[in-house]
């Protein structure tokens, strides 16, 4: 009741969050850029206008910064839960998209990340080496050059990308530069 909670709402919450001044924020500490700082401060403002209405016992104030703050709270929430998947992926270009996301969550900015380094697919690879795409793949099975799903390695990494004969989404292995070198060294001898 001290928290600012009627006993109707208590009863039907499943979960009541009360988060410390230093516990939340703890929460907010993976935000980094200007934007993100910006967030922050509007966050913490929030949380001690929260406690002043509280103490003025402003009740509609209490109501929007309440709803304000749980908002905050559910999409830090769930940054939280996508950093952990991202860090626990194989996959650099995974776990970069994945972070561009958590971003774009908390901020409300779209991200896009920065593609790292230049993919073929395996009909790209083909046409320059003058072979066919189903060419490529035997080839570089023999090289075993790709890597286990959903991983990646040197030679390129596996992506999802839009059947061309139905709308199912399949695994490509997309390759790095250093992938078409192997194949054309296969080719040469």
């Amino acid at each position: 009741m001290d928290s600012g909670f009627t006993q109707n709402q208590i009863n039907a919450s499943n979960n009541i969050y009360l988060l410390s001044e230093r516990g939340y924020a703890k929460l907010l500490k993976i935000l980094e850029d200007d934007k993100a700082w910006e967030i922050y401060d509007e966050l913490v403002d929030n949380y001690f206008n929260m406690r002043q209405a509280i103490k003025a016992d402003n009740k509609a104030l209490v109501a929007n910064k309440r709803l304000t703050i749980m908002e905050e709270n559910a999409k830090t929430r769930k940054a939280n839960l996508l950093f952990k998947v991202a860090t626990g992926t194989a996959s650099n270009s995974a776990r970069e998209r994945i972070f561009a996301h958590i971003a774009t969550e908390l901020t409300g900015e779209k991200f896009i990340p920065e593609i790292q380094k230049k993919e073929f697919s395996a009909k790209e690879v083909g046409d320059e080496l003058g072979i066919t795409a189903n060419k490529v793949g035997r080839i570089a099975n023999i090289l075993d050059l790709k890597a286990e799903q959903p991983g990646e390695n040197q030679f390129g990494r596996w992506a999802m990308s839009k059947s061309q004969y139905s709308n199912k989404e399949v695994a490509q292995w997309l390759y790095y530069q250093a992938g078409v070198n192997e194949i054309n060294k296969y080719l040469s001898k």
